[in-house]
């Protein structure tokens, strides 16, 4: 075979970057206890760094989701200023924002209704804040409901904000696997234990939700309204592909 031949074999073996992939997957499996960094299954080194105030802690536990491996358990809640925070996050990346393009995310998540503010909501993963292009998973209190995850995401300038919410509540003290997907017909999906649960009409196929912000996971910041999760958490990902086609 010649070199240009071999060379077209090699580039059509290759996916173009954002061609259908798992470009982010956190698993917890190899971090340590208090956790201060969490790797990036995927190979694509989106390494998580644990950042913390008033001595908040993230640590593991055994057994993970699925019955073997570890998960994480953030601060336990808290009201006021002074209260232990912490989050995980890592760099913006190109990979991690989908533009116009279908994508999914969520992660598993284990929390009884004694983990939730009635105030205020408790972020799982984001990219972005709200006066920017975002997405972002979140458990908040809805019409005097606690434990309803819901979905959002944004355009840049947080213009012409989306959010779809499940219709029932995961704080049950069991594990739950809570999935976003944007659809390439346009829809904003909420899934829990991969059923289908809800879904929004987003404003036009040219959406685009490209947020130049880190990805942050437990909270959106370590200030005094940083939205912080107190319960536990597990296989935290991110794919440029529908996880339910």
């Amino acid at each position: 075979m010649g070199l240009a031949a071999l060379g077209l074999v090699t580039a059509l073996a290759t996916p173009a970057l954002g061609a259908g992939g798992q470009n982010l997957k956190w698993t917890f499996n190899s971090a340590g206890s208090p956790v201060t960094t969490v790797a990036d299954d995927t190979g694509k080194m989106h390494t998580g760094t644990v950042t913390t105030a008033n001595g908040g802690q993230i640590t593991t536990l055994t057994p993970g989701r699925d019955g073997v491996g570890q998960a994480v358990q953030f601060p336990a809640l808290c009201v006021g200023a002074s209260c232990p925070k912490a989050m995980i996050t890592t760099p913006s990346q190109p990979d991690l924002n989908p533009g116009t393009g279908k994508f999914s995310y969520g992660a598993w998540v284990k929390l009884t209704t004694a983990q939730l503010s009635t105030t205020t909501g408790s972020n799982l993963v984001q990219k972005g804040l709200s006066d920017s292009s975002q997405w972002k998973l979140q458990i908040d209190p809805h019409n005097g409901v606690l434990g309803l995850p819901s979905c959002v995401v944004r355009r840049a300038g947080g213009t012409e904000s989306k959010l779809v919410r499940s219709d029932i509540s995961v704080a049950d003290g069991n594990w739950h696997k809570l999935v976003c997907q944007r659809t390439d017909t346009g829809y904003l999906q909420i899934y829990v234990d991969n059923n289908f649960r809800q879904q929004v009409p987003l404003p036009a196929p040219a959406y685009d939700i490209a947020p130049a912000g880190q990805v942050t996971v437990g909270a959106k910041n370590l200030g005094a309204d940083n939205d912080q999760y107190y319960g536990q958490l597990d296989d935290v990902f991110y794919n440029d592909y529908l996880a339910y086609p």
